[in-house]
């Protein structure tokens, strides 16, 4: 068996910033006799969350029935009727949104004045929610959400700015291009975020390499289970797997080539013990 490593995986940016605000927020929440909380799941590792529920961090969804404290919003945004919700409740918030998903929502806001808005990404993805819980002057900002071509292709042709979720499918998002293509006016104001481009690249080249790939990452994380559906498209057999426990056993009888790949917030950690556990099989 030979195991090899994709070139890119592992945390991005936005997910390494969001751990470390948690850490900063576990330790003022401390010093100061304060709960901490996390709004929804930090990030989609089963491990990690683990490891901060030990230290207090509790997730919550919303302000009612919990006592105030410090709260760390995830990498994808908040709301902000949802972010006033916790400020008007007594919460800390720690902001740990990514810069980028940040400065694509101060844009709605800009670009809202003057354009309606269209916004391509997953219906319950919490970065799409975000971007449209961007309020103007206290009021939401209206928009229409598609998530497929069939969507974008019923539409009515007006002056779209048009938004993406940073880590949105590019094949999909090609595709709903397409069926957009006779709007006169239309303006693409951003783009899938160039890491998430860098890993489904590492992603493709791994697929070329190997006969198998193992495909590390949260069960929910669904940019985990893009990067394992790239590969499968690909005509590669590749496992969805969250740690060493969950190998599969032909994959250890495997004597060609086998793939790690890794999601935007698997910790290198998890990613070595993986490694480690193949070895093992074979030494």
């Amino acid at each position: 068996m030979k195991i090899v490593l994709a070139k890119t995986m592992g945390y991005c940016g936005g997910v390494s910033r969001a751990l470390d605000l948690a850490e900063e927020a576990i330790a003022y929440a401390s010093e100061h006799a304060l709960p901490v909380y996390s709004l929804g799941t930090l990030i989609h590792t089963p491990q990690v969350i683990a490891t901060l529920a030990k230290r207090g961090m509790r997730v919550i969804e919303d302000p009612e029935g919990h006592e105030p404290g410090v709260l760390v919003t995830r990498a994808h945004g908040i709301g902000d009727g949802l972010r006033n919700m916790f400020i008007d409740a007594g919460f800390l918030l720690f902001d740990a949104t990514c810069p980028v998903v940040r400065h694509n929502l101060s844009n709605i806001a800009r670009w809202a004045k003057t354009h309606p808005i269209l916004i391509i990404g997953h219906k319950a993805h919490p970065e799409v929610l975000a971007m449209r819980g961007v309020h103007v002057d206290g009021t939401p900002v209206e928009s229409l959400l598609v998530t497929n071509r069939e969507e974008a292709a019923a539409l009515t042709d007006r002056p779209y700015a048009v938004f993406v979720q940073t880590t949105f499918d590019q094949v999909q998002l090609e595709e709903i291009r397409t069926a957009l293509l006779s709007f006169r006016h239309i303006v693409y104001v951003n783009e899938i975020c160039p890491s998430s481009i860098n890993r489904r690249m590492a992603a493709l080249e791994l697929a070329r390499e190997c006969d198998v790939v193992l495909v590390v990452g949260g069960r929910q994380s669904a940019n985990t289970r893009a990067l394992a559906e790239l590969v499968s498209n690909e005509g590669k057999k590749a496992y969805h797997i969250e740690d060493g426990t969950e190998i599969p056993s032909e994959v250890f009888a495997h004597d060609g080539t086998v793939g790690i790949l890794a999601g935007a917030s698997t910790p290198p950690s998890v990613i070595e013990e993986v490694v480690r556990t193949l070895q093992r099989s074979w030494t």
